[in-house]
């Protein structure tokens, strides 16, 4: 959806001189208006603003194998419940201001919106948004934009994304159930990504991964990620780091993924490896990898089929492993509705979560316990 008339922001004069000093103009004039339309806000130059979306409801019956009684001590387990989850259901908006043939900024502002209830933490949480320049060096963002890392872990999972069965559930968790994650949204972020021909790269430096609140960035709790890309058709070649200075008061964090994917025809076959080496968090000193198959059995009707797998950690006994299948129907191109299953088999210690990540309403458990989860949903992007 484009809207035609949307005025641009503004900032404050003295930044408004230096930026007009430094936008190419073709004579003194232009500057003059340049700086005009920028101290000047009813006078600003009026662009298309781009809305888009998507709205991700599902209805899934979810238990994290465990009793009555202990589901009543702690909302996040069930011990067989039905509910609506939102998916990490969300709109944006978004939009570029050409300066010439080679340079362009970018602005965008997304936001999660829960729709399935009214928790006031959940209702409007900030995504994506940031201001950037796009240039034959490449395109530069400032603002809160997810880790390269995390990107690369998002594209690996394909159909899977956002519902009961998100491979996250392993993949970035830790084995205690703690919540810890890897894949994060980098907060206070620059970020430098280019591509060219089959291969793109993408560098980010986050000044403090945790936010800061009214205050200057704390760089003791800073990270760094990339991403590495070569995909020159029906093979996806993928590598990515991600290095946190303090993971959460933990210590140093270094983690590491790869993955390959294939097409042959109707078949799609991926793969993922994932390392993950804390200083000082033993459930998170493991190494997991995973499997996925997508079927397009006939056109618009996929079959998928996931398994993923976490290797014990530093802490012992607490292996893990996910298995997922589920169908999928496109509509067309802006609706897709699906029904899956899923299932976590958890070692002695272990207490990887049934449900995780951006499905929404998640499915925590015990340790050894087998949390599972059945779901019928629709997507609609617009």
């Amino acid at each position: 959806m484009t809207i035609k008339k949307t005025c641009l922001t503004v900032m404050p004069r003295g930044l408004a001189v230096i930026a007009a000093a430094t936008l190419p103009v073709v004579s003194q004039g232009a500057a003059v208006q340049v700086l005009d339309q920028v101290t000047n806000p009813e006078g600003a130059i009026h662009e298309p603003l781009e809305v888009y979306g998507a709205l991700r409801l599902s209805v899934d019956y979810s238990d994290a194998d465990v009793s009555a009684d202990e589901a009543d001590a702690d909302p996040l387990l069930s011990d067989g419940d039905l509910s609506v989850s939102s998916n990490t259901s969300m709109i944006g908006f978004r939009g570029e201001v050409p300066l010439d043939n080679r340079y362009m900024f970018l602005w965008q502002y997304e936001q999660q919106v829960d729709i399935d209830d009214d928790d006031p933490g959940d209702v409007w949480t900030t995504r994506d948004s940031f201001l950037g320049l796009q240039s034959p060096a490449g395109t530069f963002l400032v603002g809160q934009v997810n880790t390269p890392f995390k990107n690369m872990g998002v594209q690996y999972l394909g159909f899977f994304n956002t519902t009961n069965a998100d491979s996250h559930a392993i993949l970035g968790a830790a084995a205690n159930g703690s919540g810890a994650r890897l894949d994060l949204l980098g907060a206070n972020s620059l970020n430098w990504k280019i591509k060219k021909g089959d291969v793109s790269l993408a560098l980010q430096y986050a000044a403090d991964q945790q936010g800061s609140i009214k205050s200057v960035d704390d760089n003791d709790r800073a990270s760094y990620s990339g991403w590495l890309r070569w995909n020159p058709g029906v093979l996806d070649v993928n590598a990515a780091f991600i290095r946190y200075s303090d993971f959460f008061g933990t210590g140093e964090l270094d983690a590491y993924r790869g993955s390959l994917r294939y097409r042959m025809g109707p078949v799609t076959v991926s793969g993922l490896y994932e390392d993950v080496s804390p200083e000082n968090f033993a459930p998170f000193d493991r190494e997991a990898y995973g499997l996925q198959l997508f079927y397009t059995l006939v056109p618009r009707w996929t079959l998928a089929a996931q398994w993923n797998h976490a290797e014990e950690s530093e802490a012992g006994d607490d292996d893990a492993d996910q298995y997922s299948l589920g169908v999928f129907h496109a509509l067309n191109d802006r609706v897709l509705l699906h029904a899956m299953a899923t299932t976590t088999e958890n070692g002695e210690n272990a207490a990887y979560k049934g449900v995780d990540y951006a499905h929404g309403d998640k499915l925590a458990t015990l340790a050894n316990r087998d949390p599972w989860s059945v779901s019928l949903g629709a997507q609609l992007k617009f």
